[in-house]
């Protein structure tokens, strides 16, 4: 797992970056081993945002150094003007608002006078530069500059420092023959210097990329930045795949075109798509949407366009940090908005998540838990049999259950055997818990319901190396989730085999099923939570510990025996 970069806090409490430089530009940026600026803030969200900002800020300055290795500095002659022309109002703004102007004049001793006595123009700015203190002085001033916008020190040889020690020369008269005036009381006579206009390079840079050039920028600084886990991959792939959609539908346009009446747009072109088909891939969005409309397909839900227009959404927020456009058009236009009360309302009448007894019933007494079923494509082995009734009993989320090691079957010192689970979201999704710790590496331990035990999961267990998997036949697919196959081909079992006729989603109903039972039989949402692993801000992360097995474990056992209901166990005696 890569490293993810996060703001520094100084002992003083000041949050900064701090970056090692590339070993291949230090010579030219002359600052020791890392880049560092202060983010100028004790608060760390507010740190974490101006952190990613001043992350872009190093690269392009990371990025200029490399080419003014390769083919020279390139600042123009209007660069150096406008450079010096910049500090110069900056230096007059904090003369005349402490009001200390004998600072930029020579003093007589009976009177002042500015630089270079009444000497101006060229020659004035000779004058400057053939004095050692003068010139030193400038060569200073240029130094500070140029790291205020991401430019890396010009060397003294270079043709561009020559016109920028004139421009700082001649801008440092001004503010002396300024400062002059003001001590004579005459505030009214401006500083000469030119109006402020873009850099060279700020024009470059300001133009606003192409949305899919910005979007290869925002994935290089995601993958950065974060875990490069699984989940870091998988979000940027579905956010490319919006982004494409996008671009399908309005065109690769620059980002200050995407207004607020295009993220609407946006979101209801997203409605009419289909979702699902043979062939969708090698058809446009536009040919997509006609598709639907003409042959009637369902089409996505208002929670699934809203989590896609989210994908605009961060590289807008991105783009707003790097001041490139000044608001994120799909959270300006309310849009998203508008969709979850939409999905909400729809909600209340939604069809069920759960499976109900009968279905249960129907699954469990099927041909692959009456062990007369043999898989006729992928054999996954005893992932068939287990994994179902796993889910089933514990509410576990699919890949938690499918990434499981034969060792983290445990027995606690009260004698009850338990799950160890990493927590971890599972590849399609958890739209319904909102309130979920998704964090990798975050344990909780699920006790094992007695119906497991007397099934034979433990002795299951047991034949396997203690240091493998729980189900050696099951393999990670590209993205890295060991469960994603087997819930392909256990949707196709449910429908083919099993003769199962329901919308709820194949794995997560179980985990709908198992909190529905929950509260039928009255177990408290805490003790509900720490078996799920969600976290309601309150005490359920508590919950879980080996201490607390024996409570999770009574609480368990209120549940119905599925197993008993299905015929796989005998009903029990009354």
């Amino acid at each position: 797992m890569a490293f993810m970069a996060q703001p520094w806090k100084h002992p003083s409490g000041i949050y900064y970056i701090r970056r090692r430089i590339p070993d291949d530009i230090k010579p030219i940026l002359a600052r020791g081993d890392f880049y560092k600026v202060s983010l100028q803030t004790r608060v760390p969200a507010e740190a974490k945002t101006r952190f990613a900002a001043e992350w872009s800020n190093s690269d392009q300055l990371f990025d200029t150094a490399r080419v003014q290795l390769r083919d020279g500095v390139q600042l123009s002659a209007k660069d150096a003007v406008q450079l010096a022309a910049r500090w110069a109002y900056r230096e007059r703004d904090a003369m005349e608002q402490t009001g200390n102007f004998s600072s930029w004049l020579v003093d007589h001793g009976s009177r002042f006078e500015p630089l270079g006595g009444t000497i101006d123009g060229r020659r004035g700015v000779n004058a400057l530069l053939e004095d050692p203190l003068w010139l030193l002085f400038l060569e200073t001033v240029i130094a500070d500059e140029l790291p205020r916008y991401n430019q890396p020190p010009a060397p003294k040889d270079s043709a561009a420092f020559r016109p920028m020690l004139e421009a700082f020369a001649a801008q440092a008269q001004h503010l002396s023959k300024m400062a002059f005036d003001r001590s004579e009381h005459d505030h009214v006579t401006p500083l000469h210097a030119p109006a402020v206009a873009p850099l060279s390079f700020e024009a470059q840079r300001n133009a606003a990329p192409l949305l899919s050039r910005f979007f290869e920028d925002w994935k290089t600084y995601v993958l950065k930045i974060g875990s490069n886990g699984r989940d870091v991959t998988k979000r940027v792939a579905e956010y490319g795949g919006t982004i494409k959609v996008f671009i399908e539908l309005y065109g690769d346009h620059p980002l200050t075109s995407v207004t607020r009446m295009t993220a609407s747009a946006f979101g209801s072109d997203l409605l009419r798509m289909p979702t699902g088909g043979a062939g969708r891939r090698a058809l446009t969005a536009r040919q997509l949407i006609a598709k639907a409309e003409a042959e009637g397909l369902p089409t996505l839900s208002r929670l699934t366009v809203k989590n896609r227009l989210m994908a605009l959404s961060a590289l807008l927020s991105h783009a707003v940090r790097l001041g490139i456009v000044t608001e994120n058009a799909v959270t300006a236009s309310g849009v998203t908005g508008e969709l979850s009360k939409a999905a909400s309302k729809a909600g209340r009448t939604a069809p069920r998540k759960h499976y109900t007894r009968p279905e249960l019933r129907q699954i469990f007494s099927s041909p692959v838990f009456q062990r007369t079923w043999t898989p006729p494509r992928a054999s996954f082995g005893e992932a068939w049999y287990w994994i179902p009734l796993l889910l089933c009993y514990t509410g576990a989320r699919r890949e938690e259950i499918a990434q499981l090691k034969a060792d983290e079957i445990q027995c606690s010192e009260e004698g009850v055997w338990y799950l160890d689970l990493l927590s971890t979201p599972d590849e399609d999704g958890d739209e319904d818990d909102q309130r979920t710790l998704k964090t990798a590496g975050s344990h909780r331990k699920i006790p094992l319901h007695p119906d497991l035990i007397e099934l034979g999961f433990l002795q299951y267990a047991e034949r396997l190396p203690q240091t493998g998997p729980l189900f050696p036949s099951l393999e990670a697919n590209h993205a890295g989730y060991y469960g994603h196959n087997f819930g392909k081909r256990w949707s196709a079992y449910l429908k083919s085999v099993a003769q199962l006729d329901t919308r709820v989603r194949p794995s997560h109903g179980f985990r709908h099923t198992f909190i529905t039972l929950c509260r039928e039989q009255g177990v408290p949402e805490e003790l509900r939570d720490a078996l799920t692993g969600h976290d309601n801000g309150a005490v359920s992360r508590k919950y879980g510990e080996r201490a607390l097995l024996p409570q999770l474990l009574e609480q368990l056992n209120k549940l119905p025996s599925i197993a008993r209901e299905a015929g796989l166990l005998p009903v029990a005696a009354t």
